[in-house]
């Protein structure tokens, strides 16, 4: 759970953190089992459109900005202890993401694989970094991220994409029907290199959650986190909804202004189409964008409004469940989709990934895989999660960086 220490009361739960974070879980679940048994017909579908083309969007988005919420908020609730100690909880939590990020990879899809760059090898690096953002002023960290925003284009110049995202881009189907061109997709999906020159390259730039520019989200909720700490979310949120809007507006009205325009400006230039491999500036706004806006409304809805927050809905249940055990959540569900394909392939000799179902078929197995999740994480719950990989990190942090070592 998220929560911010009062004084004279008990820590307060800061409930749309966890809503945001379990939503965008229990999505990503959906997403990537929509998107690895689908098959070539799922694809011109609207529920593979709005799974993977809009949810997914904000999904990413804000489970990133939502570790950033959380590492202010713990920045907060540790003030005044030893820097170093909490320093070397910092660099062990990073670490600890970081190699079951390559430790997921390399069990759900091969060993081969795990220079892709999934998010959670971006989470474990920006964990590290946020540490060091409790000595900068919020101002400076705006700075950051704009840079972020506006150097990427500029960095990824003399970087041929082409080489490792299939070689061209295409429409992405469904919206390409009534708007050509304003969002594109690579023709294939990664190609992982382990020469050293590719694997940096991939970690900072080409790879699917590359540190350019996707590190800026992690940094953007370490900001708001610092507001709700300070409380002053609250007469914040009329500002970032304006402000939301206008980064959507400016993200879509660009891309419309793209349509036309050649398939590589998507990697250089600023009024380009949409595009999320790799995040295209007009994409990186609407996210921006999106995320603000969501966050501000569920803050509203559930820690503003809401008087009292012990009664939670089911709905709410669920997503904080999946929010606490975030980690683990994540981990398994690559596992259940990566080992559902091999046993497949093991008893009928054929690989289905991107080639099994259809929309809807795939669409109830995303919801079942997800209630198979959910119930995991509650009969793990009641034996207080032993053997999770959140136990596995406390356990570690006791051992390495307690108070007393």
């Amino acid at each position: 759970m998220s929560y911010i220490e009062t004084e004279y009361t008990k820590p307060e739960r800061i409930i749309s953190v966890d809503v945001l974070r379990g939503f965008a879980l229990i999505c990503m679940v959906m997403i990537h089992v929509m998107i690895y048994l689908g098959d070539a017909a799922a694809m011109d579908t609207w529920p593979y459109f709005l799974l993977n083309h809009v949810l997914a969007d904000l999904g990413a988005a804000g489970f990133l900005m939502m570790m950033g919420i959380s590492q202010a908020i713990s920045a907060q609730r540790y003030a005044g202890e030893d820097n170093l100690l909490i320093f070397k909880r910092t660099l062990i939590r990073g670490c600890f993401i970081f190699m079951v990020g390559l430790f997921m990879l390399a069990l759900a899809w091969g060993p081969y694989k795990i220079w892709e760059w999934d998010i959670l090898t971006l989470m474990g690096f920006a964990t590290v970094m946020l540490f060091f953002c409790r000595f900068l002023p919020s101002w400076s960290i705006l700075a950051i991220i704009l840079s972020l925003a506006v150097c990427t284009p500029l960095l990824r110049m003399g970087i041929d994409f082409n080489a490792v995202w299939g070689g061209t881009f295409v429409n992405v189907p469904v919206i390409s029907r009534y708007l050509p061109g304003i969002m594109l997709d690579p023709a294939k999906e990664y190609e992982v290199a382990w020469r050293a020159k590719e694997i940096v390259q991939g970690f900072l730039f080409t790879g699917e959650f590359p540190v350019f520019p996707w590190f800026l989200f992690p940094l953007l909720g370490f900001i708001l986190g610092r507001r709700i700490v300070s409380r002053r979310m609250q007469q914040d949120l009329p500002f970032l909804a304006i402000i939301g809007s206008l980064f959507v507006v400016l993200g879509l009205s660009w891309a419309y202004a793209a349509i036309g325009r050649p398939q590589s400006s998507i990697i250089i230039d600023y009024i380009v189409p949409l595009s999320f491999y790799p995040d295209s500036f007009t994409m990186t706004c609407y996210q921006l964008g999106v995320a603000l806006i969501v966050f501000s409304s569920l803050f509203y809805c559930y820690d503003v409004r809401r008087t009292d927050k012990q009664k939670m809905s089911f709905i709410v249940r669920v997503y904080n469940l999946a929010s606490r055990s975030s980690l683990t959540f994540y981990f398994l569900h690559y596992l259940l989709i990566g080992w559902f394909l091999a046993l497949i392939y093991i008893l009928t000799g054929k690989y289905y990934k991107y080639a099994l179902l259809g929309a809807i078929p795939a669409l109830l197995c995303g919801s079942t895989a997800v209630i198979l999740l959910v119930l995991l994480l509650g009969f793990w719950g009641k034996h207080k999660n032993k053997y999770s990989l959140e136990w596995f990190l406390n356990a570690i942090t006791k051992r390495f960086a307690s108070s007393g070592s």
